[in-house]
C-alpha cells in the first residue's frame, strides 16, 4: 500500500483546532451504495439522512442521532474490505468529525464512523458542558462507544456480515478517545492508533493555565503575550545552537530533547520572561506536589508550536482567545470544573488541583495503566507523539507508557510508543511525520508481531527516517540523513 501522511485531517481536527466533518466537496448522487438502508430501524436511534456519494469512492453515507443528542455518521464503501474503523474528533468536537477519513480509509475499503460526541458548539467554547454531566460523560467516552456499537450493527445490516476486524484512529482529543476506548471499552477495537493523546485532561488543563497566566498575567489585558516573537526566535535559535549537533547532525531537529541541558537564564531576558519560559519547560506544581509534566525543548518559534498554542499573538477578534492554551484552559475550568462562566485565573491557587478536578476527570481523563482486559481481548495500542508538540507534551505519553510497562513488563508486546523528532501537534514541523499508520495497524494485527520501527517521510525535501519503538531511538551512523539506512535503533 502507498504511504499516506498522518493526515491533513488530523492536523486540522487536532485538540485545539475546530474543523468541519471531513468529506469531499465534490460528492455526487449515486444510487447503488445505499440499497436496503432507507428502511433501517434501530432502538434509540433516529436515522435522519441516507445518501449515495460518488467521491472519493462510491459509498453510502448515513447520518443519525443516538438517544437525545449524540449525532453520528457512518460511511459505507461500495467495495468493502470486511473491516471497520472508528475515527476520533478534535478539540471540544461539537460537530460530526472522523479523523480516520484523513487516512484514506474509505479508499482502502473500510466502513467508518464519526460523531459530534453528544453536543453542538463552534470554536473554543465549552459552555455546552455547564452544569450538564450527561454531556460531559458523552464527550468524555460514552458517545464514541455507543456510536461504535450502532455503526457495527449498521455495517452488519448493510453487508450481511459483521466486521472481521475493528480499529480506532484519532489524534489529540481523538488520541484521548483512543485511550478511553482501550481502558473503558476493551472489546470495541482490535488495534487502536492514539496520536498525541490528551489523556490526562486535568494535567493538560493545569499546564495550559499555568503557562497562560505567565503569558497574560491579567485577563483584562490580552493585547499581547509577555513573550514576543523575537523572544521566541532567540530562544529557539539558542537551543539549536547549543544542542542540535548532539546527535551527530546539524539539521534543525533535536533527536531527543531530553539530552539538551539548556538553561533559560542564559538568555539574559527579564526575570518575568524567564519565569514564563520555565513555566513551559517545568510544568505546573503546587505545595502538594507536581501536577503535570512540562514540555520538552522544540517548537518555540514555530507558528504551529508555541506561537499558536502557548504564547499566542494576543486578542485578534471579539470572542477569539489570545492563545489556544488560554482558550481551552479557561473554558475547561469555567464550564467543566468550576461551573462558573465568570471564573478567572488571577490569584488561582493550584494547591489541591487534582481534587478540585476529580468529578470532571472521572469523565474526561484516561490515565489508567491497567490494560489487562484490552490486551486479553487481543487488543494492540500504538501511540505516536511529536517531540516538538506544543499542544500536548510528549513527556506525558512517555510517563503513561512507563506506567503501563512498570505495571506489567509483558505489555511491551501489545503497547508501543513512537516519538517523532521535530514534529508538531499530530503532524507538521521539520521532522519526519508522513507514515502509513493504517498499514502499521494492519501488519501488527495480521502478524501479531509488534512493530519495532516505522518509516516516516519528510513533508519537505523528500527522504525518510526510521521511528523507533520507545525506549529505543534512532541513532545516526553516517551517510545521507534522509535515508533510513543511515540510522539504527538503539
Amino acid at each position: 500500500m502507498r504511504r499516506v501522511p498522518i493526515a491533513t485531517a488530523l492536523a486540522v481536527l487536532a485538540f485545539g483546532t475546530v474543523g468541519a466533518t471531513v468529506v469531499d466537496a465534490t460528492e455526487e448522487p449515486n444510487s447503488a451504495p445505499c440499497e436496503g438502508l432507507e428502511g433501517l430501524r434501530l432502538p434509540d436511534v433516529e436515522i435522519t439522512t441516507v445518501e449515495s456519494v460518488a467521491s472519493p469512492v462510491r459509498h453510502c453515507k448515513l447520518t443519525g442521532t443516538i438517544g437525545r443528542e449524540i449525532r453520528f455518521s457512518v460511511w459505507l464503501p461500495a467495495e468493502w474490505n470486511g473491516a471497520f474503523i472508528m475515527g476520533g474528533g478534535g478539540g471540544f468536537v461539537g460537530n460530526i468529525q472522523n479523523q480516520a477519513l484523513g487516512l484514506s480509509v474509505l479508499q482502502r475499503g473500510y466502513a467508518t464512523a464519526g460523531t459530534d460526541t453528544g453536543h453542538r458548539n463552534q470554536g473554543i467554547d465549552g459552555s455546552w458542558a455547564l452544569n450538564n454531566l450527561e454531556r460531559l460523560v458523552n464527550y468524555g467516552h460514552l458517545a464514541v462507544h455507543r456510536v461504535t456499537a450502532v455503526a457495527k450493527h449498521i455495517v452488519e445490516s448493510h453487508y450481511s456480515a459483521n466486521p472481521e476486524r475493528s480499529y480506532f484512529a484519532g489524534c489529540s482529543n481523538g488520541g484521548r478517545q483512543a485511550m478511553m476506548s482501550a481502558q473503558r471499552y476493551p472489546g470495541d477495537f482490535d488495534v487502536i492508533l492514539a496520536g498525541a493523546p490528551a489523556h490526562d485532561f486535568a494535567g493538560v488543563a493545569a499546564a495550559f493555565l499555568d503557562v497562560t497566566r505567565h503569558m497574560y498575567p491579567s485577563m483584562d489585558d490580552l493585547s499581547a503575550p509577555l513573550l514576543t516573537d523575537e523572544d521566541r526566535q532567540t530562544l529557539a535559535s539558542t537551543i539549536l545552537a547549543r544542542c542540535d549537533a548532539q546527535d551527530g547532525l546539524e539539521d534543525g531537529i533535536l533527536n531527543d530533547p531530553r539530552d539538551c541541558d539548556f538553561d533559560p537564564d542564559s538568555l539574559g531576558l527579564a526575570p518575568e520572561k524567564v519565569a514564563a519560559i520555565r513555566a513551559v519547560y517545568e510544568g505546573p506544581a503546587a505545595p502538594d506536589g507536581r501536577i503535570h509534566v512540562g514540555w520538552p525543548f522544540g517548537g518555540e518559534d514555530a507558528p504551529g508550536g508555541w506561537g499558536g498554542w502557548l504564547a499566542g499573538s494576543g486578542q485578534q477578534a471579539p470572542n477569539f482567545p489570545p492563545s489556544l492554551a488560554f482558550g481551552f484552559g479557561v473554558e475547561v475550568m469555567r464550564h467543566m470544573v468550576e461551573h462558573d462562566p465568570d471564573w478567572r485565573y488571577e490569584g488561582f491557587d493550584f494547591n489541591g488541583f487534582r481534587h478540585r478536578f476529580r468529578t470532571a476527570a472521572a469523565a474526561l481523563s484516561a490515565t489508567d495503566p491497567n490494560l489487562d482486559a484490552f490486551r486479553n481481548n487481543g487488543g494492540k495500542l500504538l501511540i505516536y507523539h511529536g517531540w516538538s508538540d506544543a499542544a500536548l507534551s510528549a513527556l506525558a505519553s512517555i510517563e503513561y507508557v512507563d506506567a503501563v510497562y512498570a505495571r506489567d513488563e509483558s505489555a511491551r508486546d501489545d503497547v508501543r510508543l513512537f516519538l517523532m523528532p521535530g514534529v508538531l501537534h499530530c503532524a507538521g514541523g521539520p521532522g519526519p511525520w508522513m507514515v502509513d499508520l493504517i498499514e502499521a495497524a494492519e501488519q501488527w494485527d495480521e502478524t501479531g508481531t509488534a512493530p519495532d520501527t516505522l518509516v516516516a517521510g519528510f513533508a519537505e525535501g523528500g527522504g525518510a527516517r526510521p521511528l523507533c519503538a520507545y525506549p529505543s531511538r534512532a541513532a545516526y551512523i553516517g551517510g545521507d540523513d534522509r535515508d533510513p539506512a543511515s540510522f539504527e535503533c538503539r
